[in-house]
């Protein structure tokens, strides 16, 4: 029986090992040898992107005269890859780096840059199976076809979502293809594989050069990566995703709903990956906390490559290196403090304490961290309010100065400038949390999407109730319209400020809020709650109103409240805070920051404070703060 290969240490600082798989066809078994060579020396191979799997379930390949044990997943790839005439050199990261060593593996993932930027092509291993994947290539390219044009500047993206739902009703009227009744069961079959939500996948797919070809494979189906991303990224970009996937209150029935929901909607949530890995691929310049804040539904095995799987996609690092001696513990705590003090970066607050959400009793302990420090192993789908570094900054909070942050020596506690400016007084329950009706609920209307649009409609009631009476539209009552006084300004100014407040003050792309869609949204808001009133038909103008900004709205409000509960505060301003808010919570503005923070006093330490996690309020959102004399700057102690 053959021993365990040994691997040779590596001598150079751009030494890598390529593994030459040596010819094979059916049952032989698999062989290669590895060979270290330069990366400066432009060596010629193909990289593989596959996941991993699971750790235990291992398969034995000869490597020289010893034994390797890899997983599944891998043994299928290199089954799969191998000629049966000719070697193939391939990179692939479990067999190539030295796993048990963690100096070598240190070295090895500062290299994945140049690893993944030089192959001659990525193959990317989904599996062998490829059940449900019959008629792929045509799904994939009837949709780029049906699916609007793609844009990577976000003032297209806007203008082209409110045409396409108008333009995609009138087709199928006409019963024209659209992609509203397109059949999407093959992409969505797809995206079920595990590797979609791999971490690593950002970079293995991102940093090759464009004309490098990146090859989906999957059993006997293979297929151009950039296709599947490109529709990917259309979906999500205009709001089709949202759509198709029955999420939207607005919508047409898609037949094929149901493929984008199976798994507890694991295909929506998966096709929102694939979207993010491409944007991350265009847009280079963001930053670190930038992209942490873009991958909240990615996995991996090692929780520390929470962090180490991003270092490689851009150049400013803020200094940090892969170290895989230290816990995730240290690489969360030496990550906040290396944003936060020595670059003075308040956005990595909107990470914090973590962004994760856990319905239906399931829990997950947050890790031993001060609550200043974001828990990369709970990052989750509530949605930051701070812009990426890459659009203009929307909100300015904390006015005009610049911060000003330290931590104790104990590393513990963070002190920063701010101005306690207001206190949580009423919260309702978050809109994901809101019951679903039930069909008796909705009679005489019926289905699915009208249990959505009343469910849609109860939290927006109890958004008015905490808001007040004020806020509420005063609309003409049927039949009676001379008993309607003519809306005064003040009252057309808190409408807005409520209708802002629902959007959190901007839109999906951290625009500021148009006036149109602000007009449209008191259209939909009406239309929600017109829509049980008995004789309700639905107008022309109304429809049409839907059909065009319906998407915009939509995006933004379920992108924005998802995890977070609408609030009244002492002072009588409108917000929406995280879901673990609580009254009496302070509402800070942190000097230089870019929204207000909700802050917990502990009850133990008089002055020192739990992050609760960022906020919109009203009328504190563009420094005025900082304007009023009756708020004082303070030193703001953070544990």
């Amino acid at each position: 029986m053959a021993s365990l290969y040994r691997y040779k240490p590596l001598s150079q600082d751009d030494e890598i090992r390529l593994l030459q798989l040596e010819p094979g066809s059916g049952d032989d078994h698999i062989r290669f040898t590895l060979h270290p060579v330069r990366l400066s020396n432009k060596p010629l191979y193909e990289a593989i992107s596959y996941c991993w799997g699971d750790a235990g379930e291992t398969c034995e390949v000869f490597c020289e005269d010893g034994l390797l044990l890899v997983t599944n997943n891998l043994y299928t790839a290199l089954r799969h890859l191998r000629r049966e005439d000719a070697v193939r050199v391939l990179w692939a990261d479990a067999v190539c780096i030295n796993q048990r060593d963690i100096p070598e593996k240190n070295r090895q993932v500062r290299l994945m840059s140049r690893i993944y930027s030089q192959p001659s092509a990525v193959l990317i291993w989904l599996g062998d199976n490829s059940s449900g994947l019959d008629g792929l290539d045509g799904c994939i390219k009837t949709a780029l076809e049906l699916l609007p044009p793609e844009h990577v500047e976000f003032e297209e993206i806007c203008p082209i979502s409110c045409k396409i739902f108008l333009e995609a009703a009138r087709l199928r009227r006409e019963k024209k293809p659209n992609f509203l009744d397109h059949d999407w069961r093959p992409i969505t079959s797809l995206v079920m594989r595990p590797w979609f939500n791999r971490r690593w996948i950002i970079q293995e797919v991102a940093l090759a050069d464009g004309a490098v070809p990146r090859t989906v494979i999957c059993g006997d189906v293979e297929f151009p990566w950039n296709e599947l991303a490109s529709v990917a990224y259309r979906m999500a970009c205009y709001g089709i995703t949202t759509l198709l996937a029955g999420l939207s209150t607005i919508n047409y029935h898609a037949p094929y709903m149901l493929a984008f929901l199976e798994d507890n909607g694991r295909p929506f949530y998966m096709l929102g990956a694939a979207y993010m890995t491409y944007v991350l691929a265009v847009y280079r310049k963001l930053d670190l906390v930038d992209c942490v804040t873009a991958t909240p539904v990615f996995q991996c095995t090692d929780q520390r490559d929470h962090l180490y799987s991003l270092l490689s996609l851009h150049q400013d690092t803020l200094g940090l290196e892969a170290d895989y001696s230290l816990s995730i513990e240290e690489v969360c705590k030496k990550f906040a403090v290396t944003a936060l003090v020595s670059y003075q970066n308040l956005k990595l607050l909107c990470l914090a304490p973590d962004t994760s959400y856990f319905t239906g009793g399931q829990t997950q302990e947050r890790l031993a961290l001060p609550s200043w420090v974001p828990d990369l192993t709970r990052q989750g789908p509530v949605n930051p309010l701070v812009s990426y570094t890459i659009r203009p900054q929307l909100f300015h909070a904390g006015g005009n100065q610049k911060p000003n942050v330290t931590v104790s020596t104990g590393g513990r506690v963070l002190h920063l400038g701010g101005r306690i400016v207001d206190r949580v007084a009423k919260l309702i329950r978050p809109q994901d949390e809101v019951p679903f009706p039930t069909e008796e609920d909705v009679a005489p209307k019926s289905g699915f999407h009208s249990c959505m649009k009343m469910r849609m409609r109860n939290w927006m009631g109890a958004c008015y109730e905490v808001a007040g009476e004020e806020y509420r539209r005063r609309t003409k009552n049927k039949g009676d319209p001379e008993q309607t006084p003519d809306e005064t300004k003040e009252q057309t100014e808190l409408r807005r400020g409520f209708l802002e407040t629902l959007l959190c003050g901007m839109t999906t792309m951290r625009e500021p809020v148009p006036e149109e869609v602000l007009l449209a949204m008191q259209v939909y808001v009406d239309y929600l709650f017109d829509y049980f009133t008995d004789g309700f038909e639905l107008s022309e103008e109304v429809r049409i109103t839907m059909l065009t900004w319906g998407a915009v709205i939509e995006n933004s409000l379920l992108g924005m409240v998802d995890c977070r509960r609408f609030c009244r505060t002492e002072q009588g301003r409108l917000g929406q805070v995280r879901n673990e808010a609580s009254e009496g919570d302070a509402v800070v503005c942190i000097v230089g920051a870019e929204v207000p923070y909700l802050l917990r006093e502990n009850t133990e330490k008089k002055g020192v404070y739990t992050l609760v996690g960022d906020c919109f309020l009203q009328g504190v959102m563009q420094g005025e703060a900082f304007s009023d004399q009756r708020y004082q700057t303070v030193d703001i102690a953070i544990e």
